[in-house]
């Protein structure tokens, strides 16, 4: 990695990666996403990334679009429960243009109320079809359950009441109060001068200054079930724990943990659950490895008649793994690991996120060849005892969609993993 970077006075941090490429890949991403948010304010980050495109002082929304799709360009957001990000892709002769207009977003979005009003509708529409997809659905009431009444276990996009009722003022509040300099990353992936980009992000943002203290979000997980009864063909299940933070350096076995569980057709619960014994179409193992919270445990979507039976058959896969990894099991996970990780590097797109998310989490970049030793460091030594230290949890949260799905309600969570 040729990477340098600079902190402004105002606290923004810039990040620049040299590559050899022919377009820039650069992009704001601000450490403050739906973990920010109070109860009443659940989905106003995310619609504040949405009204980002709608209009600034300089721009309307029709020019926003046009000016970066008139030079072959790209651009986009998201929002997720700890970061939003505003990011672009152009060649190398826009970069000025892309740096000017996010910083145009980020300093003079203008939320007009009639973009608010439609982008209102959009947002409860995008809310319902969430609420109709079962595995969406399935996922969303294992957070509630897990980190019940806190920021973390509340949807990213909100709820109808809440999205019904924000206002223009609201969103400048949140903006003002969450996207402080300190909180902010500009990171830039390509064939760009160093000294060139810095003076030049430094000219449109060094103005931007924040007095508002940010708030630092602690979780607490709560074990529990959720049971939502529907009419449905396949009954949908989560099943999880506590994991880990991406400040324990235990997290690059929990990856490898994952993938031996079910990353993919050769693992545990895919040849198991749905190989040997037919039980399922879907299904797979998921580790949330994040700055304020962790969890790590498996989805799968199966026929009304078998979750009694698939349940059983993978938590017996979990405890196994307790004690018994191979080593052809660990030489596929940190390949996989490694693969994923070094083919990432490759994109401009992926490594500016990368470097930013670096930035914010840990104040620092972790290198490619940090990343790669510490994959090299896995063993089955480290596995089998990250799997010891979760699975002895006694605090399960299990979720089910489908026909008569709170009758497992009934289910003793707290020796499930015993």
């Amino acid at each position: 990695m040729n990477v340098e970077f600079k902190k402004l006075d105002n606290g923004l941090t810039i990040i620049n990666d040299k590559m050899n490429v022919d377009s820039t890949s650069i992009g704001v991403w601000v450490g403050s996403g739906s973990s920010k948010e109070t109860e009443n304010e659940s989905g106003i980050a995310h619609m504040l990334e949405h009204m980002a495109f709608k209009g600034t002082v300089n721009r309307n929304a029709e020019q926003i679009a046009q000016e970066i799709e008139n030079v072959g360009g790209d651009i986009n957001a998201y929002t997720s429960k700890e970061v939003t990000a505003y990011y672009l892709k152009v060649l190398k002769e826009d970069t000025d243009l892309g740096i000017d207009i996010l910083a145009d977003i980020i300093k003079n979005s203008t939320f007009p109320e009639e973009e608010i009003e439609r982008e209102r509708g959009v947002i409860i529409s995008e809310i319902g079809q969430s609420i109709d997809s079962p595995d969406d659905k399935v996922f969303e009431n294992f957070n509630t359950t897990a980190y019940k009444n806190q920021s973390i276990g509340r949807s990213i996009l909100g709820n109808k009441d809440t999205v019904s009722r924000f206002k223009q003022l609201d969103l400048k509040k949140f903006l003002l109060s969450n996207y402080a300099p300190e909180n902010m990353v500009v990171s830039s992936s390509g064939n760009i001068d160093t000294d060139w980009l810095f003076d030049n992000i430094e000219e449109k943002f060094s103005h931007i200054n924040n007095n508002f203290k940010l708030n630092n979000i602690q979780s607490k997980w709560f074990s529990g079930f959720y049971g939502e009864d529907r009419d449905l063909e396949q009954t949908q299940l989560v099943f999880g724990i506590e994991g880990l933070k991406n400040s324990n350096m235990d997290r690059y076995s929990l990856r490898a943990l994952t993938i031996i569980l079910g990353g993919g057709m050769s693992s545990r619960l895919f040849q198991e659950i749905r190989e040997k014994k037919g039980l399922c179409y879907s299904i797979f193992a998921f580790s949330q490895i994040q700055k304020t919270f962790g969890t790590m445990g498996f989805y799968a979507g199966t026929s009304p008649n078998n979750v009694d039976e698939l349940i059983d058959t993978s938590l017996n896969e979990l405890k196994k793994v307790k004690y018994s990894v191979s080593d052809h099991e660990l030489s596929r996970a940190k390949a996989q690991m490694k693969a994923g990780f070094i083919m990432g590097q490759e994109s401009n797109s992926s490594r500016s996120e990368y470097l930013a998310k670096c930035m914010i989490d840990f104040d620092r970049i972790i290198t490619s060849d940090e990343v790669t030793e510490n994959i090299e460091n896995i063993t089955i030594k480290s596995i089998c005892e990250v799997a010891e230290k979760l699975f002895a949890s006694s605090e399960p949260v299990l979720s089910v969609i489908g026909p008569d799905a709170s009758k497992y309600k009934n289910y003793n969570l707290s020796s499930l993993l015993n």
